[in-house]
């Protein structure tokens, strides 16, 4: 197998995923009780495995896949001597790396969103589950101001908040850009169809017989650290359906088996 050139964006990237992991996320385990020496991770959609790096250096045991190869070969190539087990998988393809076993905690870190089939993907994930564990969810609401990704634009118009929720607008918009690169413009027209906000979200967890134990709302997410802004939290504003909606700009949830084996 050829080498996978890691550059130093890359690097960059996964220390993001790193320090986001450790400063943030980390603590919320913490204070919501489910961090220990020995538990057991599998992240979903790990990217570069930055996070699970963070997550094994206080003692959890790590797994995780992503969809896209070369995002597993450069977690291969910056995890050092982490005994970390990365796999290439899809979690809508029947054997998805590690899912014949259970964990005391499956994480997904900005990637709910972007799953096609979500009631699909909550029952399987709730299948994950050893007894007691939980699934960590994080993801940026749709309706927030860039809730349909669009800073991923080169063109002036991705930086402009809520331009999305303008009836029309990328769709007017979208075919008029040049230059921009293809994925990144299906993945836009792919949030916008499916239009994933808070509301919805838990509304699709008790469908899928998950109950929020814990959840964290944040007016500047984690995720902004990269852009070297600080996290603030949403305090009562995230207790307001509608102005959370619009205001919040990412979420964390902790889901539990509403109806747990015994």
């Amino acid at each position: 197998m050829e080498a996978t050139t890691v550059t130093e964006h890359d690097r960059t990237y996964w220390q993001y995923e790193y320090a986001a992991a450790a400063r943030y996320l980390i603590p919320l385990l913490r204070g919501w009780s489910m961090s220990r020496p020995g538990l057991r991770v599998l992240d979903v959609g790990c990217g570069d495995g930055g996070g699970l790096s963070a997550m094994h250096d206080v003692g959890f045991l790590c797994r995780g896949f992503d969809i896209e190869p070369r995002r597993i070969a450069i977690g291969h190539a910056l995890r050092g001597d982490r005994a970390i087990e990365l796999a290439v998988g899809d979690i809508f393809c029947t054997g998805a790396p590690f899912c014949n076993d259970r964990f005391d905690l499956v994480v997904l870190r900005d990637v709910f969103e972007h799953l096609e089939h979500k009631p699909a993907a909550l029952a399987t994930l709730r299948g994950l589950l050893a007894p007691g564990g939980g699934i960590l969810i994080s993801f940026p609401p749709y309706y927030s101001p860039f809730g349909a990704h669009q800073q991923l634009l080169r063109a002036k118009i991705g930086r402009v908040p809520y331009v999305h929720l303008v009836p029309g607008a990328l769709e007017r918009l979208l075919p008029r850009l040049r230059g921009e690169h293809p994925p990144f413009v299906a993945e836009i027209r792919k949030l916008s169809r499916m239009r994933m906000g808070i509301s919805r979200f838990e509304r699709l967890a008790r469908e899928a017989n998950l109950a929020a134990t814990r959840k964290k709302f944040y007016l500047i997410s984690p995720g902004h650290i990269r852009f070297g802004l600080r996290p603030c939290s949403a305090g009562l504003l995230g207790r307001i359906p509608l102005l959370r909606e619009l205001l919040v700009t990412g979420v964390v949830y902790l889901l539990k088996d509403a109806e747990p084996q015994t």
